[in-house]
């Protein structure tokens, strides 16, 4: 009577085909895992890019006005500019859909979920101080800072009190987290409404 069962090659044949195909795997994986965290990255880098071009064009169009004031701290700014929003439907340019009109806009960063936000207020919304539309522009942040300079002053200022004078310049500092080290972006805007 023969015996029936797995003889001592077939056994080592089966595991160096499992570890051969393990190590296939783990491979794959671990190459997925590293192309996913460098796509995270260049994603990161490419909302930051968007909003420092926004933030810019945001604070090139800023104004001096009596009733909508610059406003800015370490973490977030406030200033009046031209906005896009809906146009009113009995307004002389309500065929056109989407108009560009005073308001003001406001860049925080929300610690609770890691990133930077943009509101805007249109200009009876500005008024009422009230917002009418919330973005997040860069998702992922671990800290966001605002740094002010003026034409009289070569030391920034961390704030700008409500009613002073338009900043000449604003210096924006993003970092975002990246693995091992957190990356740091820099940004000086000139601002001309304060020259």
């Amino acid at each position: 009577m023969r015996r029936r069962g797995f003889t001592f090659i077939e056994i080592m044949l089966v595991t160096a085909m499992f570890a051969t195909l393990s190590a296939a795997i783990f491979t794959c994986l671990s190459n997925g895992i590293k192309l996913w965290e460098r796509g995270r990255l260049l994603m990161s880098e490419e909302d930051t890019a968007i909003f420092f071009d926004r933030f810019s064009s945001d604070l090139r169009n800023t104004f001096k006005y009596s009733k909508l004031s610059f406003v800015g701290e370490e973490g977030f700014v406030v200033f009046p500019t031209l906005v896009w929003t809906p146009s009113d439907r009995v307004s002389v340019r309500a065929n056109e859909g989407v108009i560009d009109q005073m308001g003001k806009v406001r860049y925080e960063y929300d610690a609770e979920h890691g990133t930077v936000v943009r509101r805007q207020a249109n200009y009876s919304q500005a008024l009422q101080e009230t917002w009418g539309w919330e973005e997040v522009v860069v998702p992922a942040v671990k800290a966001l800072r605002f740094h002010y300079f003026y034409t009289a002053s070569k030391d920034p200022h961390m704030s700008v009190e409500e009613g002073a004078d338009i900043p000449a310049g604003v210096e924006v500092e993003l970092v975002i987290p990246s693995g091992k080290e957190d990356k740091v972006f820099k940004r000086y805007i000139a601002v001309p409404a304060g020259v």
